[in-house]
């Protein structure tokens, strides 16, 4: 619909009615004859009148038409300026229907929201609206279609895709159900209201954010700013500070004389520039120190309206200084309450910076420092590693020395360590710590000569270790062997046995007296410092024979020993008998550590798994554990848990797994109890060497 059709309806009722004249004076033109024809024609005086009338008329109906084309032309001149004012105009002009439906837009319109003029009437208003925006548009649509003008503003979508915001300004026509509309662009001033606003958020959040107190106080001395930081240091609200006068609140009583010349200072303009070291009182009573900065407050004009206050709590840093200092004195107690001599000295000059109480005493002198003392002999410069004088402070710190030197006139050994690092003035140092040796090299000297008499007995101490070691490791096939025998005589006394069960039990018996002679074997050899038989062997062939003697203790313990050890592991290179020895050990300390146990937790787990290129063997109990600082002792030599114990079993048993490049741990078990574990690598990379049973 042609938004200007509305008005050239209403401009073409006038010869519309110059119509109806023409036509009512037809008509009675047409009676007029027709009476004529019947009538009288004597009757001058009506014909006359009628006459008159047709042509008053017919006079009226030319007028009118006369009329209508003069307006109808003027109506053209009208238009056409109107259009040239709607298609020039640099407002954003446009026609709505009630709907939202765009009628008609000018080319600004266009031109700044990068339409297509064959796009607009299928868009509505909405569609060129911001999702977040439609309820404004709704409700402005709303509001014309009861009559009334609109004004809002909203983010209208251009041809690319972008937004850009439009102040809107609608009237409604109702008569012709439409809206005539003109917006402005106003994104620029949106834009710089945007940043402003941000740029006045972002100081609010810094003067807020900062720890700093800042308060602003005008010519007199009052109150009229004060930030978050400012009200937490002196515990008030703004509200209580906003517009308060010195006196303020928050200086202490004892001290208001010492404030009042303070703020004289400031008012005056002659506040140091280091600020004052003043005292604030919060409301329930407590002090903290602070450090109060004064600066003018100048507006944009350069006229000073008053003075601004940085205020910066120092009581942390008074107490961080006091305790630096008092660390320092602590430091420099333990230093000089050491035997060992420290000193820095000079790099280029050799000048000592700094000497303890040591090497002061040893010098005999207490203005030491300023020369290069003698009483702590100095390696020769080719002894460094490096030439202390041409180090760059980029390369320190570094070693420079570490070794033992000789006093050449008093004899005396030190121990002599020397560092390059940097001095707190910035030169390159020598830090030395002199350690007086002479005494442990007296006593270096007298163990050598031991160590040759202790030479002599050495095959008395070995002889003594096969002893323990041989009645520690017979100690389980023999009882193995009593148990067997037992178990055969005690059946064949009750005369109920069968000659299966007792030739089983003899070939056992017979198989362990086997063993106990491979036993004396193996620790001959270690004695003899020979070579263990190791190969490929099984782990489950020496777990069966392990658990096997071990179930017959166990049964007697009333423990049960339950296997987790899967068939398909791999073979282990190892000596039998041994790692066949360590499980048996590890296995009788887990049940007998079950002892006092009620019977449902009386179980030992031995479980295996391979873990990369070896085989972790676990032994699990339910006992009693293990406590952290006998835990630390447990392989000790001679340290035992149980009263009976000789404390080698342990110990033995970890030299066998280290001799197969293995290890040995214990674990707590978080059941309770412990977890007993070593490792066995699949293959033996090392050379064969001895097992030393400490």
């Amino acid at each position: 619909m042609d938004p200007h059709a509305s008005a050239s309806s209403r401009e073409a009722r006038a010869p519309s009615f110059a119509l109806v004249i023409i036509g009512i004076a037809t008509l009675i033109g047409l009676i007029w004859i027709a009476n004529r024809s019947i009538g009288n024609p004597t009757e001058t005086s009506v014909d006359a009148l009628s006459t008159l009338l047709i042509v008053a008329l017919l006079a009226v109906a030319c007028w009118s038409l006369w009329t209508a084309r003069e307006q109808h032309q003027r109506i053209e001149i009208i238009a056409g300026e109107r259009d040239q004012i709607f298609a020039l105009s640099l407002d954003l002009l446009c026609v709505l229907g009630m709907d939202g439906s765009v009628k008609r837009a000018n080319p600004a319109f266009l031109n700044v929201l990068g339409q297509r003029p064959d796009h607009l009437p299928e868009k509505t208003i909405t569609d060129l609206i911001h999702p977040d925006d439609t309820p404004i548009v709704l409700a402005a649509l709303a509001s014309l279609a009861e009559g009334k003008t609109s004004n809002f503003e909203v983010r209208c979508r251009c041809g690319d895709g972008s937004f850009k915001w439009l102040s809107w300004s609608a009237n409604p026509v109702q008569d012709d159900r439409l809206v005539f509309a003109v917006a402005h662009d106003v994104s620029d001033r949106r834009a710089t209201e945007d940043a402003l606003r941000a740029e006045t958020a972002f100081r609010k959040a810094m003067e807020e954010s900062v720890s700093t107190g800042l308060r602003a106080i005008d010519l007199r001395g009052r109150t009229i700013y004060v930030n978050h930081a400012f009200c937490e240091i002196t515990g008030r609200t703004p509200e209580e500070l906003v517009g308060s006068e010195p006196p303020f609140s928050y200086w202490p009583e004892n001290e208001h004389a010492a404030n009042w010349h303070n703020l004289a200072l400031c008012l005056s303009g002659k506040a140091p520039k280091e600020g004052f070291d003043v005292r604030i009182q919060r409301p329930d009573g407590s002090t903290l120190d602070v450090r109060l900065h004064e600066s003018p407050l100048v507006d944009a004009n350069g006229v000073q309206t008053g003075w601004m206050s940085a205020l910066t709590d120092i009581t942390e840093s008074r107490r961080v200084r006091g305790d630096l200092e008092a660390a320092y004195e602590r430091f420099t107690a333990v230093l000089d309450g050491l035997d060992a001599a420290v000193y820095v000295v000079d790099a280029a000059d050799d000048e000592v910076l700094y000497a303890n109480r040591a090497f002061l005493r040893r010098d005999g002198s207490s203005a030491l420092v300023g020369h290069d003392g003698l009483a702590i002999p100095r390696p020769e410069l080719g002894d460094y590693l490096v030439d202390p004088r041409n180090l760059d402070p980029a390369q320190l710190p570094r070693e420079l020395f570490d070794g033992e030197l000789q006093h050449p006139i008093t004899g005396h050994w030190f121990h002599l360590r020397e560092r390059a690092t940097l001095w707190v003035d910035g030169r390159v140092v020598r830090l030395a710590v002199a350690t007086d040796i002479s005494e442990l090299k007296h006593v270096e000297e007298l163990n050598r000569e031991q160590e040759a008499r202790l030479a002599r007995t050495s095959r008395l101490i070995t002889m003594g270790e096969m002893a323990s070691t041989l009645a520690h490791e017979l100690n389980q096939p023999l009882s193995a062997i009593a148990n067997y025998a037992k178990g055969c005589v005690n059946r064949l006394q009750s005369g109920s046995y069968k000659h299966e069960d007792i030739l089983n039990a003899m070939e056992k018996a017979n198989a362990q007296a086997a063993r106990a002679g491979h036993i004396v074997r193996r620790v001959r050899d270690f004695v003899r410092k020979s070579e263990p038989k190791r190969n490929d062997v099984a782990l489950t062939d020496i777990a069966e024979d392990a658990l096997g003697i071990a179930e017959i203790e166990a049964q007697r313990l009333g423990v049960k020993i339950e296997s987790h050890i899967a068939p398909g592991l791999p073979s282990v290179y190892a000596d039998r008998i041994m790692i066949e020895q360590v499980l048996l050990n590890l296995v009788k300390n887990a049940a007998e550590a079950e002892i006092g146990q009620p019977p449902e937790r009386r179980i030992v787990v031995v479980a295996a798994r391979l873990l990369d290129d070896q085989i972790e063997v676990s032994v699990t109990d339910l006992g009693h554990g293990i406590g952290e600082a006998d835990r630390e002792r447990l392989f000790s030599a001679f340290f035992s848990t149980k009263a009976e114990g000789m404390g080698m079993g342990l110990n033995i048993c970890r030299s066998i797994i280290e001799f197969h490049n293995g290890r040995l741990w214990v674990d707590p078990n978080p059941a309770g109890g412990s977890i007993f574990k070593f490792t066995l690598p699949l293959e033996n990379s090392l050379e064969p060497q001895s097992v030393t049973v400490s």
